[in-house]
């Protein structure tokens, strides 16, 4: 035994304890890696020295993809019996261990053969990679966790190193820290080590221009293709800036490293110490003042406080509440209102008929999901935060954090941490949340201003339809002398309340910052994108004739495939009314799409297409170069919306338009201009929960 064998097991066996925490009786409690990559046939050999605990002493079971396979196992100097059954995605494989050791070291030799980056772009959706199994081309090496590339246990809590071989110009990026390189004319070794526990292990290799910084001691880096060094200090600076933030709000970063790593495929992931981020997405010019800080709150909540999902998936929700939602308050009330607004509308547009609830979501695969586990989770913790106040809020994380850190957590869990912190029992918030699918339909009704001796009352009943919620209900009275606001605590499906006044009431108006997660209305949602693309039954319609159809087909054909709808021509018009039952895209515009002619007036009401011009929300645009993208209501069926899309330009310009449309579905309308910026916009909805009093 080595040397720094000796020193790996002693650590080893000062963190066992530790470890076994929350692991059971029976697993894996280390890997010890060693891969060989081979570019040109795609594949990996390697083997895994793996320490286990196993009670029953007579086998152990494994899981690995279906594409690889386990040619030996080793237990000391003996070779180890085992039997592979192929399962669905996966193969477990069982070994026969030797009775009588509780814990013991086996080495599992295996290797596998994975698709190429280009057969994976097939599982490109909506601009996201939603890719089941490992990548290897010239590219680079893509081998999630997720795609048991490695031997693992159904959980997959391990610490672990790894010695990784690659071809020269390569570099590596894994979990925990960079413990070691070598490098000569045919091969680059890297050795990667965590002594922290992590939920699966993540191999990526890329010809990287590597850049680095330290900052408190934590090493920060960022792996891109190209060099770019105006781009790496935004990532560096702004990642020190969200670890400082998170440090504070939260506890103390986790890891001894952040990296932001670019890779080959389209992706947007949070991985324990790096974020793994598409070419497309890296470079687009808001992300490092948004997403970034999203994925690296990830590393406290998902990659170091792990989720327990018995209860569903509580960490997409808690960190879209510290990340996107605390960056937009940090603006203003006025932003911190638009983004509560615009979770309403996604939620509404993606998830009204779903029925998940937040104790259902597991993943956002999809739109549905992720208006559930996003959406509504995230105002969830909005609501929790105004029950308890900011104080307890911020001190339930922290408690939540400390208690549960490098450990699986659920939704009892931050119960049990906000519970501590405010000191009052919030069993009835959890279970009204957690187990109802959609949420409360609130109603304005019999709302009266009264005034008797010179005192000024308003009275007036709160309705809920469906199931009833305890709401703490913000209600704002617009009086002579100003705006009045007051806190209404409502139980039941009908509430009668009333509010006294010092003055003259003008108008009273329920939750109108959308500080509730609630059903909006038909009337009181805005036409957006998001409302043709979450309709199932919605329908793309492109022109019949050829010269036209050229031009927008493969814009539409990729939104029709992405978002799963019906892709069509306006032949098609005389055969249904359309206009009466469907939400409808349409493209082009006069003189090219006949529905235009059928249609168009609905899209006048916000935005005048001239000849020569585009006029909306108070701005000019010139038609000639640029691309429009409009909404409107349906006015034979409010719940339908339509879109318009027009282009003078050619087919390459409108596929790119369409793609960038996928990031700005919550705009109503969107002007591709001539030098290539996005302007966007929302329009209003009616305030159907608001009375003005004569």
């Amino acid at each position: 035994m080595t040397l720094k064998t000796i020193a790996v097991f002693a650590l080893f066996f000062f963190l066992f304890p530790f470890i076994c925490h929350g692991t059971g009786q029976e697993g894996v409690l280390r890997h010890s890696l060693q891969i060989k990559v081979d570019i040109q046939s795609r594949s990996i050999t390697g083997t895994d020295t793996i320490s286990l605990i196993n009670d029953k002493g007579t086998s152990t079971s494994l899981i690995l993809r279906q594409g690889s396979e386990v040619t030996r196992v080793e237990g000391g100097s003996v070779d180890l019996p085992f039997e592979t059954l192929d399962g669905k995605g996966y193969r477990e494989i069982t070994v026969k261990l030797p009775p009588g050791e509780k814990l013991r070291e086996i080495t599992v030799h295996f290797s596998g053969k994975f698709q190429s980056p280009k057969e994976a772009e097939g599982q490109i959706k909506r601009g996201v990679a939603y890719v089941d199994d490992g990548n290897i081309g010239e590219e680079g090496v893509f081998l999630p966790s997720s795609s048991l590339w490695y031997p693992q246990n159904a959980d997959g809590f391990a610490v672990f190193e790894a010695v990784v071989t690659l071809p020269p110009g390569y570099a590596s990026v894994m979990e925990g820290d960079l413990t070691g390189r070598s490098a000569d004319a045919s091969t680059v070794v890297e050795r990667w080590a965590s002594w922290k526990p992590i939920d699966g292990i993540d191999l990526i290799a890329g010809k990287y221009n590597i850049k680095k910084d330290i900052h408190k001691g934590i090493e920060i880096y960022t792996y891109f293709f190209n060099e770019d060094d105006a781009l790496s200090r935004i990532y560096i600076d702004k990642t020190k800036e969200y670890l400082d933030i998170y440090s504070e709000l939260i506890g103390p970063y986790p890891f001894g490293k952040f990296a932001v790593v670019e890779n080959f495929l389209p992706t947007g992931y949070g991985m324990p110490s790096f974020t793994l981020l598409g070419s497309s997405v890296i470079r687009l010019p808001f992300i490092p003042y948004t997403s970034l800080g999203h994925e690296i709150a990830h590393n406290w909540w998902g990659n170091s406080v792990f989720i327990d999902s018995s209860m569903g998936n509580w960490s997409e929700a808690l960190t879209t509440y510290t990340s996107d939602y605390l960056f937009e308050k940090l603006k203003g009330a006025d932003k911190a209102g638009e983004f509560r607004a615009a979770k309403l509308r996604g939620y509404k547009n993606y998830a009204e008929k779903s029925p998940i609830s937040l104790r259902d979501f597991r993943d956002s695969t999809n739109t549905e999901s992720r208006a559930v586990g996003y959406n509504k989770g995230v105002m969830l913790f909005n609501m929790l935060e105004a029950h308890i106040g900011e104080a307890a809020f911020r001190d339930g994380l922290k408690r939540f954090y400390a208690a549960n850190a490098f450990k699986r957590a659920s939704w009892a869990d931050l119960q049990a941490a906000f519970e501590a912190a405010s000191g009052s029992s919030l069993s009835w918030f959890f279970d009204q949340w957690l187990k109802n699918t959609g949420g409360p339909r609130l109603s304005l009704a019999d709302a009266q201003a009264i005034e008797a001796d010179g005192k000024h009352t308003v009275n007036f009943r709160v309705e809920q339809a469906g199931v009833t919620y305890a709401l703490d209900l913000p209600v704002l009275i617009e009086t002579a002398k100003g705006p009045v606001w007051r806190t209404f605590n409502i139980k039941s499906a009908s509430s009668g309340l009333t509010a006294e006044l010092d003055s003259k009431p003008v108008s009273i108006e329920l939750d109108p910052d959308y500080q509730n997660f609630r059903i909006l209305s038909d009337a009181e949602a805005p036409p957006t994108f998001a409302g043709f693309f979450g309709d199932r039954d919605a329908v793309i319609m492109i022109p019949n004739k050829n010269t036209f159809q050229d031009k927008y087909l493969p814009a539409a054909d990729m939104l029709a495939k992405d978002y799963g709808l019906a892709l069509t021509t306006d032949a098609e018009i005389g055969k249904k009314d359309y206009l009466k039952d469907y939400s409808i895209f349409i493209f082009g515009g006069p003189k090219e799409n006949r529905l235009y002619w059928l249609s168009g007036r609905y899209f006048s009401k916000n935005a005048a297409i001239g000849e020569d011009s585009f006029e909306i929300a108070g701005k000019s645009f010139p038609r000639q170069g640029s691309v429009l993208v409009l909404t409107a209501k349906n006015p034979h069926a409010p719940s339908k919306t339509l879109c318009l899309f027009i282009t003078d330009l050619g087919k390459d310009a409108a596929l790119d338009a369409a793609k960038r449309l996928r990031y700005f579905t919550d705009a109503s309308w969107l002007v591709i201009t001539t030098d290539g910026k996005a302007e966007k916009g929302t329009f209003g909805g009616e305030k159907v929960l608001k009375h003005s009093f004569n």
